[in-house]
């Protein structure tokens, strides 16, 4: 087989300016978020992220910031109990649904064609708090600017329902959906939000696994959707398995189940060890999860990579990566950024989040960092920022890494049995091929070469997926996949 590979993603930044970028969302709106105790983050520089630690919240799972679409500058967040304004007071009015035992997931949607009002979406808790999924709305004109609750504590699906919820964007570029799940059923609801208003009867899609168990936790984790809005993928705790399917943001239909297991583990204790976090990558190729640390059932704390392009179940579970592994903590929200990197919640005292540098990148070449990012003396918690996920991402690569990135290469065959012939049009000089192995081993290494095509050797590699580097002057060139047959 022969396959020619081409980085694109300058042209597929121009087409998604000209196309989904022009809606009534802007990634803007994403560009500040507050989590945690009052931790934060702040993309507006460039995309290189500024940490705040100036948040009133104090919320260890679901919350969610809403920026200005035009400056990104901070409007009003929430953890599902609150709303504060952007001078991180609580606005009048701006208790909502009692915490209980755990703060539930929400989200944020501005209503399409109104500069000033914005739904926040609370779901209950567990399911079985009664309080279903509920709406609020902010009216930003309200106390000079500084926003404040025109409405609260408005029914819009009746308990039980998860925690679960998502915003994605509608086809016609104006409308959006919030897409929940229903607690002892298999029933996907979408509710379709337009200028009059949030539709009541959602569009329900009985489809995939019965979300419950006798606990209650099958309740807990996320949803989330592909920045193209053409995929959906949901996580259940106890029982942990991922569900994939396909959307159809006109018609709010959710279809084509793909099901794919993971080992989890639930004792008598109430401990639970499954799956909670989601995000895809800004290319909609890769899906990652997290999963739960359960010391006593041998099972580690995880973050998950399936690569999801193919859209054939076989060949999705067989992509399956471990990008880490933890022993002593456990993982919770993935969150995509503005800067295409996906974020990790960690409710630990170090004070840190994870970071997928590079969430495109197959296995281990999305270059994941335990400690990524330290929070200035604040912690995360279980999430991060629940809001809608967008297309027009923040362009952070240098002139010289465009100049890369636009160069072709061509590696024939792929698989191979004894050897492939890479070859690409950009100067090498000095540099060094490493190849790794699925879990992270260095099994090869080449270095001083300076040839444009030269032979990879499958002598001394087993059989099945490899990943390989392509450096120069401590700069990564290319990143590979490898596939060795008998």
């Amino acid at each position: 087989m022969f396959y020619t590979y081409k980085i694109v993603r300058i042209l597929i930044a121009t087409l998604l300016y000209f196309g989904i970028s022009q809606t009534g969302f802007s990634q803007k709106q994403a560009n500040i978020w507050y989590f945690g105790n009052g931790g934060g983050l702040d993309f507006n520089n460039q995309c290189n992220p500024l940490v705040l630690t100036d948040g009133a919240i104090q919320g260890y799972e679901g919350c969610a910031t809403i920026s200005d679409k035009n400056t990104g500058q901070i409007l009003f967040y929430t953890n599902s109990a609150q709303i504060w304004n952007r001078a991180h007071q609580i606005m009048p009015n701006g208790n909502l649904i009692p915490n209980g035992n755990t703060i539930t997931q929400v989200t944020i949607i501005q209503k399409p064609g109104s500069d000033s009002l914005y739904y926040v979406i609370t779901s209950e808790i567990q399911g079985f708090s009664g309080q279903g999924y509920r709406f609020h709305m902010v009216d930003m004109s309200l106390n000079g600017g500084m926003g404040g609750i025109l409405y609260k504590d408005s029914l819009l699906y009746s308990s039980p329902v998860t925690e679960k919820m998502i915003a994605v964007p509608h086809a016609n570029g104006t409308d959006a959906w919030m897409i929940g799940h229903a607690y002892n059923s298999n029933q996907f609801l979408a509710f379709h939000i337009s200028a009059a208003g949030i539709n009541r009867s959602p569009v329900i899609s009985s489809i995939g696994k019965i979300h419950f168990d006798p606990s209650s936790a099958d309740a807990v984790g996320e949803i989330k959707a592909t920045p193209n809005a053409t995929k959906i993928a949901v996580v259940t705790l106890v029982s942990p398995h991922i569900e994939l399917f396909d959307f159809d943001n006109n018609s709010g239909i959710i279809s084509n189940p793909i099901l794919i297991p993971e080992r989890g583990a639930y004792n008598s204790n109430g401990n639970a060890s499954g799956l909670y976090g989601l995000s895809f990558s800004a290319d909609n190729s890769k899906l990652y999860a997290s999963q739960w640390l359960a010391p006593s059932a041998g099972i580690s704390a995880k973050i998950i990579q399936y690569d999801i392009s193919s859209n054939d179940s076989a060949l999705i579970q067989q992509s399956r990566v471990n990008v880490f592994t933890s022993t002593t903590k456990n993982l919770y929200s993935l969150k995509l950024a503005p800067n295409r990197k996906i974020y990790v919640g960690q409710n630990q005292s170090n004070g840190y989040l994870g970071v997928i540098n590079a969430p495109d990148s197959s296995g281990l070449l999305c270059n994941y960092v335990d400690n990524g990012l330290y929070l200035n003396g604040k912690n995360s918690g279980w999430g991060l920022n629940n809001l809608m996920e967008y297309t027009d991402l923040c362009e952070v690569m240098s002139q010289s890494e465009k100049t890369k990135e636009i160069n072709s290469y061509t590696l024939s065959p792929n698989p191979f049995n004894t050897e492939t012939l890479f070859t690409t049009t950009y100067p090498l000089h000095n540099a060094k091929l490493t190849i790794f192995n699925t879990l992270g081993q260095i099994v090869f290494v080449k270095e001083k070469i300076a040839e444009q095509s030269f032979q990879i050797q499958s002598v001394g590699l087993p059989t099945g997926i490899h990943f390989a580097q392509i450096t120069q002057e401590n700069q990564i060139l290319f990143s590979l996949r490898l596939l060795v047959q008998n």
